[in-house]
């Protein structure tokens, strides 16, 4: 049986989101990575499974012609209108990615965190529909594995979140973009070695018990602690020259190949 995200999932999860968006430390890396191997400059850009669209709302500073926000819940594209209504050119699609309504294509197409819900045949499509729609680069950013993240995504509470998730490996990722003889992937790399990790994730326990309940408390407070003292960007800094072995993100990008005019 193939999986695939639930709606319902994803409309309760950014529904609970603050609907005014706030951009993270994790979007802010993610987008540093993503911003050095593209130029957006001119370029019509649709993001996959945008969410709150915060990679594309930093992305808007770089001059692209259009940015087009598909997704398929709506308090996900609420969110997103709200962190754009002062900017032009954009445009939003109710949409899933595995039955995109639109005969346009696209300079750049991305998504981040969202081909990793889709198992088996499901996830072959989900990508493929990238470069359906693509006419010169796909970038794709997924969890990574072996890291943590296999893991945490079969927590209780992850599921209840975000759904089922399987992290990629980078040849699994590359085999399926290579599958697409007009395109060639030119990026490929791991980064983000903290991705995920932190001190709740690794020390919390999933369970209703009273006792529990206290300790997983008592171990938030500590977590957030090491937020303030920053503990967990230091080891990232610390990991960074081993981070395209142990990042817990994967970048890959694919470009239309050239092909030159016949004499």
């Amino acid at each position: 049986m193939s999986i695939r995200p639930e709606k319902r999932v994803w409309d309760k999860t950014w529904g609970q989101d603050s609907k005014k968006v706030q951009i993270s430390h994790t979007d802010k890396m993610i987008f540093n990575y993503l911003i050095k191997e593209i130029n957006p400059k001119d370029s019509d850009i649709i993001e996959m499974g945008c969410g709150r669209g915060v990679l594309s709302y930093m992305i808007s500073k770089y001059n692209p012609n259009t940015i087009t926000l598909m997704d398929f819940s709506k308090e996900a594209l609420e969110r997103a209108k709200n962190l754009f209504q002062d900017i032009q050119n954009v445009h939003y699609m109710d949409g899933d990615l595995l039955n995109i309504k639109t005969d346009k294509k696209y300079d750049i197409v991305f998504s981040s965190g969202v081909v990793e819900h889709f198992s088996s045949k499901l996830r072959k499509k989900a990508i493929e529909n990238h470069f359906e729609v693509s006419r010169d680069k796909v970038a794709i950013i997924v969890p990574a594995k072996p890291h943590y993240n296999t893991i945490r995504h079969k927590k209780i509470r992850t599921i209840q979140s975000f759904g089922w998730q399987e992290a990629f490996s980078k040849s699994e990722l590359n085999e399926y973009c290579k599958q697409h003889k007009d395109f060639h992937v030119i990026i490929s790399k791991r980064f983000f070695s903290m991705y995920g990790i932190t001190l709740f994730e690794l020390l919390s326990i999933d369970s209703e018990n009273t006792i529990i309940d206290i300790y997983n408390k008592v171990i938030k407070i500590i977590n957030k602690i090491f937020f303030k003292l920053q503990i967990y960007r230091i080891i990232n800094f610390l990991l960074k020259p081993i981070e395209d072995k142990f990042g817990g993100l994967l970048l890959v990008i694919a470009e239309k190949r050239i092909i030159p005019p016949n004499d």
